[in-house]
C-alpha cells in the first residue's frame, strides 16, 4: 500500500467514526453509505475490518453499526494519561530538584510501556529517553514495576507476544526469574534496575495508584552508573515513594472520591 492509499484509509476511518455522536449512536450500512457517499460493498468490507479490531460492532438484533469496545479502552487511557501527566509535572520537577537525576512518568499499554513525560536533570551526563518511547515491559525499573501489578495471564500474554529479548547486560530473559523478580517488586513496593535496558544506566521506580488502588502508572528516577551507590538507591526509592503517594492523593482528589 503506497502512502496515498494509507492516507485515504486513515481519512475514511476518521470519516466513519465522525458519523457517530450522542445524538446518532447507530447506523445501518445503507445509512452510512448514503451519508459518506460510498458504495455499500466497499463500505461493508471496511466496516467488517474495523469490527475485527473492536473499533466498531454490529448489533445482532437490529444489524446496525455502533462504536466498539476498543475505542472505549483508547479513550479511557487517553483521559487518564492526560490527567496523570498534567498532575505529575510539578511533582516530577520536585523529584529532579531533590535527586539531581532525570524523572520519568510511564504507563502500560498493549504489551509495552510508554514514557508519557520526563523532567530532565541539568547534569551533562544523563539517560536519553524521548517522550513517547515504547519499551519492553520486562526490563527497566519503570517497566518492571508496572508489569509486577498486571494479572498473571497478562504477563504470560506479553511473553508470548514479545518474548524476553536481551536488551542489555542484565536484562532478565528467563520467565521463572522474571516472575520471582515481579513478586519481590510487589513485596517491596518498588523496582530497581542496573543496565537492564541501557549500558551505563540504572534506575528506580514506584507505582502510582488511583482511588481504587489500581496501578495506573509509574514514576521513576534514572541516571548513569557512574553516580550509582546503594545509599542513593535507598534515597531515591524513598523520594519516588513519596512522589507516588503525592500523585495518588492528587488523583484521588481530582476524582472527587476517596478510598473506602
Amino acid at each position: 500500500m503506497d502512502n496515498s492509499s494509507q492516507v485515504k484509509t486513515i481519512d475514511r476511518l476518521v470519516q466513519v467514526l465522525d458519523c457517530f455522536s450522542r445524538e446518532r449512536q447507530a447506523w445501518s450500512l445503507a445509512e452510512l453509505a448514503t451519508e459518506l457517499d460510498l458504495p455499500k460493498s466497499t463500505l461493508h468490507r471496511f466496516l467488517v475490518g474495523l469490527e475485527v479490531h473492536g473499533i466498531l460492532r454490529r448489533d445482532v438484533n437490529d444489524k446496525k453499526w455502533r462504536l466498539g469496545y476498543h475505542l472505549f479502552i483508547w479513550g479511557s487511557l487517553a483521559a487518564e494519561s492526560t490527567t496523570l501527566r498534567e498532575i505529575a509535572r510539578p511533582v516530577m520537577c520536585e523529584l529532579v530538584a531533590e535527586s539531581g537525576e532525570t524523572a520519568l512518568l510511564t504507563v502500560y499499554q498493549d504489551h509495552t510501556v510508554i514514557c508519557i513525560d520526563k523532567c530532565e536533570t541539568s547534569h551533562p551526563v544523563r539517560l536519553a529517553l524521548e517522550v513517547g518511547t515504547r519499551r519492553g515491559a520486562h526490563a527497566g525499573a519503570s517497566s518492571k514495576v508496572l508489569m509486577a501489578h498486571l494479572p498473571d495471564e497478562e504477563v504470560e500474554a506479553i511473553v508470548r507476544d514479545k518474548g524476553l529479548p536481551r536488551l542489555c547486560a542484565n536484562t532478565i530473559t528467563d520467565l521463572d526469574e522474571l516472575k520471582a523478580e515481579l513478586a519481590r517488586i510487589r513485596e517491596r513496593g518498588h523496582a530497581v534496575s542496573i543496565e537492564e535496558t541501557d549500558l551505563g544506566a540504572w534506575g528506580v521506580a514506584t507505582p502510582i495508584r488511583n482511588w481504587k488502588s489500581q496501578v495506573v502508572g509509574a514514576i521513576g528516577l534514572v541516571g548513569p552508573t557512574m553516580r550509582y551507590s546503594k545509599d542513593k538507591v535507598r534515597q531515591y526509592v524513598t523520594l519516588c515513594c513519596k512522589a507516588a503517594e503525592k500523585l495518588s492523593a492528587l488523583l484521588n482528589a481530582g476524582s472527587g472520591l476517596t478510598r473506602e
